[in-house]
């Protein structure tokens, strides 16, 4: 169990400032949920177990928060599909579909914390590097904690657990861009997230829930544009060459910087297919959203 947390809570409704940036994929209903969709608190429990994945619509976004209730953090998530629950409706159980964030990472503790009990998203921390090469493009890599095989959590993986090379695509134009499309496309963005077993963070950050909740997050920007997603990932057996945590990267400690505090990888919680996500190209086309806002309020809630 974790220690008793004296992390300030921030209830909902939050509105928030970010860059975005976002790729989505469709995933057959028949393919298999690979096991590193989860994090390995989250895939031990009855969160990776009580619903069914159905495939769909799935998406990964890395989202540069500037202004949220509990500061600046980054912020990288994934939402592999659709997953089937049970939910009582009028007096009798109706199956329901609905996307799901199974696997999140953020770079500090007052968003992990505050993000787990408003809305049961399974946050964990990381690290997190942001890359400039050449103009308008960045490399992201994010470095989990809970992969060490430390259940405190305390320390980030040398080997990172996603990494993006984000482009410009050439000669288009920004443009705006709302989630709110979706509903008048028959999309339903709708979150349903099952109850989070409780961590053994040292902090406190990874407490448990015992509700499911709804939520629907909004995001909307006047400054969007095209981007190229390179999703080559670093080889398993690389030696791990990623740039060493420098003064500036969320998430890097005075320990990191002197060259200690990067702990070894454990075992089958991360992907081991070439472009991270199986039978997805090394080349994907998405969104950046600039001077975005999200709203995130403050969903529903159900035994």
């Amino acid at each position: 169990m974790s220690e008793t947390s004296t992390i300030p809570v921030a209830s909902p409704p939050w509105t928030l400032k970010a860059t975005v940036y976002m790729f989505a994929f469709h995933v057959p209903s028949k393919q298999p949920l690979p096991a590193f969709a989860y994090s390995p608190l989250e895939s031990q429990s009855a969160f990776s177990s009580s619903s069914k994945f159905c495939g769909g619509l799935g998406s990964v976004q890395v989202i540069r928060y500037t202004e949220s209730p509990v500061g600046p953090y980054d912020e990288m998530l994934l939402v592999p599909g659709n997953f089937e629950y049970e939910a009582s409706e009028g007096g009798k159980v109706a199956r329901k579909r609905n996307l799901q964030v199974s696997r999140i990472y953020v770079s500090q503790k007052l968003t992990c914390y505050n993000g787990r009990i408003n809305w049961n998203i399974p946050k964990h921390l990381a690290r997190f590097s942001f890359t400039s090469q050449s103009p308008g493009t960045v490399k992201v890599e994010v470095f989990p904690n809970d992969t060490t095989g430390d259940s405190t959590e305390s320390t980030a993986s040398a080997r990172p657990f996603f990494t993006g090379i984000y482009s410009p695509v050439s000669y288009i134009p920004r443009f705006p861009f709302s989630t709110r499309i979706a509903g008048f496309l028959g999309i339903d963005f709708n979150l349903v997230q099952p109850p989070l077993p409780e961590g053994n963070a040292k902090g406190g950050e990874l407490p448990g829930t015992t509700k499911w909740c709804r939520i629907l997050p909004l995001e909307y920007s006047n400054k969007t544009s095209m981007t190229w997603v390179d999703l080559k990932q670093t080889p398993k057996n690389d030696k791990l060459a990623s740039p060493k945590p420098q003064q500036g990267d969320a998430m890097a400690t005075t320990e990191d910087l002197d060259g200690v505090g990067l702990a070894s990888p454990a075992d089958g919680v991360y992907s081991d297919f070439e472009n991270w996500w199986p039978g997805l190209g090394r080349w994907q086309i998405g969104l950046k959203l600039e001077d975005a806002t999200v709203e995130f309020g403050e969903g529903t809630h159900w035994d």
